[in-house]
């Protein structure tokens, strides 16, 4: 399944996931991964983050910190985050494919929207 990461150098690149996908994206993240539901992003879209961010003390996400509302709690995103989407799948909750529109309009509101982001060449 494909979706989006940015990085902590603020680059966004799209990557694809295979099962398992809670050890393929941990892979991404870094670690164990926590599922967070960002006051400025709507369902049924998450960030998946690095569980032990603060921990291993990794580097802010500035994208990831305004999405989920840094200055109104003052908890920031540290580490590579994964824009992912949650659904319903045969097994219960879970993380499901955006199709192919969804993933394409969402990059460029993200790019436009998010003037620091570039695309990771």
């Amino acid at each position: 399944m494909k979706y989006l990461v940015v990085t902590t150098e603020n680059e966004l690149y799209e990557r694809e996931f295979a099962a398992p996908l809670y050890e393929a994206i941990g892979e991404a993240v870094g670690g164990y991964i926590e599922v967070v539901h960002p006051v400025h992003l709507g369902a049924p879209m998450c960030l998946v983050v690095n569980e032990e961010g603060l921990l291993k003390n990794l580097d802010l996400n500035l994208f990831g910190s305004i999405l989920y509302g840094m200055a109104e709690h003052g908890q920031p995103i540290l580490g590579d985050v994964v824009i992912a989407k949650e659904g319903w799948t045969p097994e219960g909750p879970d993380f499901v494919p955006f199709e192919d529109v969804e993933l394409k309009n969402l990059r460029y509101n993200i790019l436009k929207s998010f003037t620091f982001i570039k695309e990771k060449e």
